[in-house]
């Protein structure tokens, strides 16, 4: 078995080279820069163009390759690491990929006949949507802000998919495996089914981490209500206006979420079957499982006291004999020892 097939001795370099050295990663980001030279010219042509497609052209493509590199995880991956690899590159990744079109946005929009277009598109007051006179130099709005907007929007794309995507694939296509990277039991069928349950509920438990502050701090600012219980009163309302109450939807289905997911947490630690002796090993035990790993340990190995009650305290488990101690003193028997200090005296 290969070390990429059990996901356990494949140290960190493997992984960054796998990420880093990935020709389909390199080839979207090689898109991504036409695209940034094209929402440049899409902009300068018109200072009222402030569409999405213009804003992702400049800011947004490096989510493309971003996602590609958390979703290939999926396919690529043992599920044993998978998920981990997948939180590894939402890190790394966005930190790449939005320099080079960012790089090509601010050669670009540094050309003369560019330059001169956003100039001349300015109003009276400066003001423009993208590269304004009040919003800093051409080279800082392209470069400086569309790169770090770029590294904001892959990072967040990034996290979202590791989250919403790749977690519940393992859990519901390949549980047992996903189940070990989170050291549970799976070595009997019990075993196995309590996994499956588990590593499901912990996805479901991990998406309702993100989604319901999502719903409830959106659907509080897009809400006609005012306050919670006004925000559930209206939350029907929205199959009647979905445009005018989808806020209060949104906040309600946050609130009524809360419940659930403190059920979840229970049901799952009811139902999970920790591999105690394992997380014990690399010290992530919580402390009851630890202290039921300490308890087992203690049912297995005898205590020192029962080893001295037994003799089994030396190697060997024999009880020294006079024999020994004597072998202990240089052989010498008590009467070529010669008279001690006290005989002599007297």
């Amino acid at each position: 078995m290969t070390k990429a097939e059990t996901g356990q001795r494949d140290p960190s370099g493997g992984v960054l080279r796998r990420t880093l050295l990935d020709p389909v990663l390199w080839a979207l980001v090689v898109l991504t820069v036409p695209a940034a030279v094209w929402g440049v010219l899409r902009t300068a042509a018109s200072p009222d163009d402030h569409g999405f497609l213009t804003a992702f052209l400049m800011m947004g493509s490096a989510t493309i390759p971003a996602a590609w590199s958390v979703l290939n995880v999926i396919w690529r991956e043992p599920a044993t690491a998978a998920i981990l690899i997948a939180l590894l590159r939402t890190v790394i990744v966005p930190l790449l990929v939005p320099w080079p079109p960012a790089i090509a946005a601010a050669i670009t929009v540094h050309l003369p006949a560019v330059r001169a277009s956003i100039e001349s598109t300015r109003r009276e007051d400066g003001w423009r949507y993208f590269f304004g006179a009040d919003d800093g130099s051409l080279l800082l709005q392209s470069l400086g802000l569309g790169g770090m907007a770029g590294l904001l929007f892959a990072m967040i794309t990034a996290l979202g998919l590791s989250v919403f995507v790749v977690l519940p694939v393992l859990a519901w296509f390949r549980p047992v495996e996903a189940a070990k990277s989170n050291m549970l039991e799976t070595e009997s069928a019990e075993d196995r089914a309590a996994a499956t349950a588990s590593i499901r509920m912990l996805a479901v438990i991990v998406m309702m981490t993100f989604g319901i502050p999502t719903l409830i701090v959106v659907g509080s600012q897009e809400a006609y209500a005012r306050d919670p219980l006004e925000a559930l009163g209206n939350a029907l309302r929205f199959f009647v206006d979905p445009g005018f109450y989808y806020g209060d939807l949104m906040w309600a289905l946050g609130l009524l979420a809360i419940p659930f997911g403190i059920f979840l947490l229970f049901r799952l630690k009811a139902v999970q079957r920790p591999d105690v002796a394992r997380r014990a090993r690399v010290g992530v035990n919580a402390r009851d499982d630890h202290d039921a790993w300490l308890e087992e340990r203690r049912t297995v190995e005898p205590s020192d006291s029962t080893r001295s009650e037994t003799g089994e305290h030396r190697t060997g488990g024999d009880v020294p004999s006079r024999g020994d101690s004597d072998a202990g003193d240089g052989g010498m028997r008590d009467e070529d020892r010669g008279p001690t200090p006290s005989e002599r005296d007297r």
